[in-house]
């Protein structure tokens, strides 16, 4: 019984406070150009289906992680034209991802199976549709738990390529990111707002 009141009460520390020390965060890049907090907190499956499941979660603030593994201090959507900020429900076996694309342009919502691997913190995902498979680019990492907390998660989230200033290389983009959750009212005004979309039917 001790040990499981020991288990409960680290599990509700948790769950009750997210330190927001960004100054102290750094983030070791490794060879594939990934990177690793100094610091993070270990969330097991359970912990993340407790936290997740049946519930809504809104990017609030976006920082580009530089390539010496420090946090670019300005948010990556201020002034930016053409997205914004993306909004994630969470159920068992898929995350939906509701979004603005500037392309088509209209607020999609597009559906991802996904798997969470709870050794490295780490969400990986596949769009299926009938006939194919779309992976990200690069593989199936989508992001990576650094902080939790029962309103507030912040993560490291692959956000695309980009050029490297030296060279003509692309070099993946990681986004430090903090979610918010959102209220039942809240979630249910998005999925109303925002239409479902097929990335690969569509070419997308």
């Amino acid at each position: 019984m001790k040990n499981l009141l020991i288990a409960v009460s680290a599990l509700c520390l948790m769950l009750a406070s997210c330190s927001k020390d960004d100054d102290e965060l750094l983030f070791q890049i490794l060879d594939d150009t990934r990177p690793v907090p100094s610091k993070y907190d270990k969330v097991s499956a359970t912990e993340f289906k407790n936290l997740f499941f049946g519930y809504g979660w809104k990017e609030a603030e976006t920082h580009e992680i530089n390539i010496d593994g420090t946090i670019n201090k300005e948010d990556y959507w201020e002034d930016m034209v053409g997205g914004g900020p993306h909004i994630y429900e969470f159920t068992d076996t898929v995350i939906i991802d509701y979004f603005y694309a500037d392309a088509i342009p209209a607020n999609v919502s597009v559906p991802y199976k996904y798997t969470y691997d709870e050794t490295t913190n780490s969400v990986c995902y596949n769009y299926e549709t009938t006939n194919s498979v779309y992976y990200t680019n690069g593989g199936n990492f989508w992001f990576s738990i650094v902080c939790a907390s029962s309103t507030e998660v912040t993560i490291i989230k692959r956000a695309g390529w980009k050029a490297n200033r030296d060279s003509n290389q692309l070099r993946p983009v990681y986004h430090y990111v903090t979610l918010k959750r959102l209220t039942a009212a809240e979630l249910e005004q998005v999925r109303n707002s925002y239409t479902p979309f097929d990335l690969v039917e569509r070419h997308y």
